[in-house]
């Protein structure tokens, strides 16, 4: 019986050269809820790449959309989104931390027509050192208020959430 380990091993590079950075870009994605800027760049990659699930998820339970498949159907036409910031700063309460973010989005549609819309996300954070029992609550979108804006992307982020 011939050796087959050559022709395995020769097998193998060639699927993962083949469908290796495929599988990699599809299954990269970014999930990073340090920073409020950065969880709602994590929910803008979740709704570019149609993971709409992973994109709810970012919202605090008790404050997400109520009806999954409108607020997901409100996506069905959007292409892509890139975001943009404003200053924000905390704002600590007892055992609570909320931020309000100015931002400014640009939604590219399926149509090939981009629009603006820019306001304000709340960002909260139960304090890491008060979460006693599990399940731990990470960073979440406490709520978003945006409106459509005229302005360019860079010129539509409010300066503040006052």
């Amino acid at each position: 019986m011939a050796d087959l380990t050559p022709k395995l091993a020769l097998a193998a590079m060639l699927t993962v050269a083949v469908f290796g950075p495929q599988a990699r870009a599809e299954t990269q994605y970014l999930d990073d809820r340090s920073t409020p800027q950065t969880l709602v760049q994590s929910y803008y990659d979740a709704i570019n790449k149609q993971q709409y699930a992973r994109a709810y998820g970012y919202f605090t339970p008790d404050a997400a959309p109520a009806d999954f498949a409108s607020w997901s159907a409100g996506y069905a036409k959007t292409k892509s989104v890139s975001v943009q910031f404003g200053p924000t700063q905390p704002d600590p309460g007892a055992g609570q931390i909320f931020w309000a973010l100015p931002v400014a989005i640009s939604a590219l549609g399926t149509d090939g027509q981009t629009s603006v819309f820019a306001g304000c996300y709340t960002i909260h954070l139960t304090n890491p050192g008060m979460q006693m029992d599990p399940p731990f609550q990470p960073m979440s979108i406490q709520s978003a208020h945006l409106s459509p804006s005229d302005q360019p992307i860079h010129s539509a982020v409010p300066q503040s959430c006052d």
